[in-house]
């Protein structure tokens, strides 16, 4: 064993064949996956072909410049944004290039009409200036009206939509998601990767953080690889993040310096995940940034009312490096009670030849602890074979306890020794707190490799299933149909804060049969993506629940009424 910031680890020694001329350890073998007969059409099916989708992300690979700014890919936003009930898609459209000047496809907005089937309605999200180089997308209530907006990055801007009604005198003539940027003051030219909203303060409005990369133009393009791809990050400075306080007026300022963050450097920031969640149970929420071969942050809220100050505590938790003190190249993350401690672990997506990383929560109310418990809780039974991007916890067949799904793909275009770029994603079942690999149960899109990168979980038809939305570089969005066979009850929850305030940081308990479960209300997450922010409880064959409560995250306790399995109930935070 060896100590590390208090903590004890179990040292584990893997063999490596060298390093490579980019600074990362080659591929391994990819070792397919064989399906048995029976377990075919599996959990999830595509139904991309018959849903109305047609999209692909493109990343401009055709100019053969090979630049980092084409590895990164793209993400996918979930909101209602016309409040009809069904969760509809945003999808950023990535970019080409011409000679070396940088230009965007447009974003594409599907509108969910029910039975598995989505229309094309992009011509109501309206930018101004033209479309951008575009990355991510997170979802967030920023005036607090009740009507979802969106945040889109990408390459030397953010974009900021507003959601509208199309006329004001007619609201049949439903919503717009309409480009206020500037008169919001969000004139960042920085190159942005993932964002999250919360309500850092506690002052009811959701702030902004956002992500920044690498300092990368064509002024500063090596070559790197014969043949030649894509350089890796460590060539290049990291650029440091953003946090912009909500002025509550429709403008935002940029409080970084005040909050205190980290600034950029050649082995500092390179972010390229964001999750925003009270993983110390003050109610407050904490800021976990993955960063691409840096240490990775963790921002403690330290925040008061019109305030900002973070503690970055990433080295003495136990979550800025892995098992064996070294920084990884980390995509995605999430957060979730995987083994109902009633704290939210993280979960994060690393680089090949770096194993993917839970990170145990054991916070005590004073200090900030997390244990590396990727051998534990069997994830470093995956190996490191695979490049891990966007990434989320989910109760596949509503059964109480929390799975996981990692979208992979290689960030090079030839990766060292010959391999595919492309790479099977990952579905892990969660036996009370221990992962084993169920790909081969996932149905024919977990047999085929894939270049994947962002995804968003959400429930699409309102089945308690949680789908998948998962991005490709190049080739079309792929929508995964959850059809696990299953009769176990679910119980959704919707929260909506007092006079439509932001919600992250709140916490659910429930608790039924002896047993408790416990959610937490997050913002980001995943790569580049914004999830369904409702929350389901998988109940397994229980049919009586005993009670939920919320904890808002001013600390009000809310006891639940009249709650229904197998559906979505809506909680509104009492009255002061």
């Amino acid at each position: 064993m060896i100590a590390r910031n208090g903590l004890c680890f179990v040292t584990v020694f893997a063999f490596s064949v060298g390093a490579a001329c980019d600074g990362r350890k080659p591929s391994t073998a990819d070792v397919p996956i064989v399906p048995t007969e029976e377990e075919s059409p599996g959990l999830f099916r595509d139904t991309t072909s018959s849903s109305g989708i047609d999209f692909t992300y493109r990343n401009g690979e055709e100019a053969e410049h090979r630049s980092i700014l084409e590895s990164l890919g793209g993400g996918v936003a979930l909101l209602d944004f016309d409040g009809d009930g069904r969760l509809d898609l945003v999808l950023p459209g990535g970019g080409f290039f011409v000679d070396k000047e940088i230009r965007g496809w447009p974003c594409k907005l599907y509108r969910n009409l029910g039975g598995g089937k989505f229309e094309d309605v992009s011509a109501r999200l309206q930018i101004e200036g033209g479309w951008f180089y575009s990355h991510g997308a997170a979802v967030g209530d920023y005036d607090c009206d009740g009507w979802p907006d969106l945040l889109l990055t990408g390459w030397n801007r953010l974009a900021l939509f507003h959601n509208e009604p199309v006329d004001p005198a007619d609201a049949s003539k439903g919503r717009r998601l309409v480009d206020v940027s500037r008169s919001a003051r969000l004139n960042s030219s920085l190159w942005s990767s993932s964002a999250g909203w919360a309500d850092f303060d506690g002052d009811g409005y959701p702030d902004l953080y956002v992500c920044h990369y690498v300092d990368w133009s064509f002024a500063k393009h090596p070559a790197c690889g014969q043949p030649r791809d894509i350089c890796p990050p460590k060539l290049f400075d990291g650029l440091a993040h953003k946090l912009f306080r909500n002025n509550r007026d429709g403008t935002f300022t940029d409080v970084s310096g005040e909050a205190s963050l980290r600034p950029g450097g050649r082995d500092a920031s390179k972010g390229l995940g964001v999750l925003l969640a009270d993983l110390n149970g003050d109610g407050k929420p904490d800021i976990y940034v993955a960063n691409d071969t840096a240490d990775s942050f963790l921002y403690i809220n330290r925040c008061s009312p019109g305030h900002f100050r973070f503690e970055e505590s990433g080295l003495s938790s136990g979550t800025a490096r892995d098992l064996g003190g070294s920084p990884n190249g980390s995509m995605g993350v999430d957060a979730a009670d995987y083994n109902r401690s009633g704290r939210p672990s993280l979960f994060v997506t690393n680089y090949e030849n770096e194993w993917h990383a839970l990170y145990l929560n054991q916070c005590d109310g004073v200090r900030m602890l997390f244990q590396y418990a990727s051998p534990k809780a069997g994830i470093s039974a995956l190996g490191q074979n695979t490049v891990g991007w966007g990434a989320g916890f989910l109760d596949v067949e509503r059964r109480g306890w929390e799975d996981l799904f990692v979208a992979t793909g290689h960030a090079l275009y030839h990766p060292r020794g010959g391999g595919d770029p492309r790479q099977r994603p990952i579905l892990l079942r969660n036996e009370r707190g221990v992962y084993t690999d169920i790909s081969h149960r996932g149905g024919p899109y977990f047999r085929e490799k894939h270049s994947a990168r962002g995804v968003a979980l959400g429930d699409l038809d309102d089945d308690g299933r949680i789908d998948l939305v998962v991005v490709h570089l190049n080739a079309p969005v792929a929508l995964l149909h959850n059809e696990s066979a299953t009769d176990n009850h679910w119980l959704g929850i919707e929260l909506v804060g007092r006079n439509h305030a932001d919600v992250v940081g709140a916490r659910l308990i429930l608790e039924y049969e002896g047993q408790k479960q416990t959610k937490f209300a997050k913002g980001g997450g995943s790569y580049a993506s914004s999830s369904d922010r409702r929350h389901v409880f998988g109940l397994g064959q229980t049919t009586k629940i005993d009670a939920l409560t919320v904890i808002w995250p001013n600390g009000d306790r809310q006891a639940a009424k009249n709650l229904t399995l197998d559906r979505y109930n809506k909680i509104v935070q009492a009255k002061e």
